[in-house]
């Protein structure tokens, strides 16, 4: 009897400091993370799949080296979880993520992955968006199991950061010879991807989720992919691909916002990184940037049209001087930036509140 009690009393002061967002300063108990490879820390390591980056140069910046990020350094929710107070949220498809490593949230965030299931399947495996909210159910048991009735509280009082949508054009209704095109028109496919992602945020209302912060679509027409494809300047974006963004994003605020009247206890926070991004490319040199357009890894126009692979030659030594880290992701920089914009709300139009307040409510 003496051992079970030493084991209880063992386990709840292992627990404690965890469930607390004051003892050691946290803003939040948790943050559970959805998206690509934006935010992607290694989920798609151990799937058969090309898309993933468990290779140098990427990391190069890191503290911990090569893990899986698609960047030189920290991606964006890297970066916000350093400004919640929590550590770095670990990857769910990573065998050590369980017992007391989930209790500061889980990253389910797969590269090429997309509002639509079929979206990013010519890389191979992956985890949609559908498959990430079954894999956080997975979590959710978990953390049933250790948080008992007090699992709700935790989830309302959480994070929920998505960023999704960007290959679901970039790796799928743009891509050539897709037939998207010819199946939707542009108003049409970005109301079909609204549509899944209101049924895939209300799902996770349904499983506890209260407090979301999702992104929008950044301006992907300035992507060095999307330049260094389009045949046109190395100096401008592709008009036509923000084109897309935009009006996707337009439909998503107002999906938000009626899901947050909709919802009891929710806040849906739109996230304007469309805004973020733009101003920061557009007056690149006044946040100490001196390459706008072209990746620092790549190769071909713009180094957008082939991917960061270890037997090119890293060329740019200062990689902080660079917006794009590769032919679709920022670099490490960038996202400490726009990270810090979207906590603060002094970078874009946080909508309706920014990240500080939304955990102070």
């Amino acid at each position: 009897m003496a051992a079970f009690w030493f084991f209880v009393v063992t386990a709840w002061l292992t627990l404690l400091p965890m469930l607390s967002s004051t003892v050691d300063g946290a803003r939040v108990p948790a943050m559970f993370v959805f998206g690509d490879s934006l935010l992607d820390p290694g989920n798609n390591n151990h799937l058969v799949t090309l898309a993933k980056a468990n290779y140098a140069p990427n990391g190069v910046d890191f503290v911990g080296g090569v893990t899986g990020r698609f960047c030189n350094g920290g991606t964006v929710a890297d970066h916000l979880g350093t400004l919640l107070g929590l550590p770095l949220i670990p990857p769910f498809n990573d065998p050590n993520t369980t017992g007391s490593h989930i209790l500061r949230g889980v990253n389910f965030a797969s590269a090429a992955s997309g509002i639509l299931n079929h979206t990013g399947r010519l890389y191979g495996n992956l985890f949609s968006m559908d498959d990430q909210i079954a894999n956080f159910n997975i979590t959710l048991q978990q953390l049933n199991s250790q948080l008992g009735d007090d699992t709700e509280s935790f989830l309302a009082k959480s994070l929920f950061f998505l960023n999704m949508g960007s290959n679901d054009y970039v790796n799928n209704y743009l891509l050539p010879f897709s037939d998207k095109p010819n199946k939707y028109t542009p108003e049409a496919f970005s109301d079909l991807l609204i549509r899944n992602y209101n049924k895939q945020l209300m799902n996770l209302y349904d499983l506890g989720g209260r407090r979301f912060l999702v992104a929008s679509l950044g301006p992907l027409g300035c992507i060095p992919n999307q330049i260094g494809n389009s045949g046109g300047s190395i100096d401008s974006c592709v008009g036509q691909t923000n084109q897309l963004a935009a009006q996707f994003n337009t439909k998503l605020r107002t999906m938000l916002d009626e899901l947050t009247g909709s919802l009891q206890g929710s806040y849906f926070l739109y996230w304007d990184t469309y805004s973020s991004a733009t101003e920061i490319i557009d007056n690149y040199a006044d946040y100490g940037f001196k390459h706008q357009h072209s990746a620092c890894c790549g190769g071909g126009r713009s180094k957008g049209q082939i991917i960061c692979l270890p037997l090119l030659p890293l060329e740019c030594h200062n990689r902080s001087q660079y917006v794009f880290w590769d032919p679709y992701h920022p670099t490490d920089a960038f996202n400490a930036i726009v990270a810090k914009g979207a906590f603060q709300g002094t970078l874009q139009a946080a909508h309706p509140m920014n990240v500080q307040q939304l955990v102070e409510t």
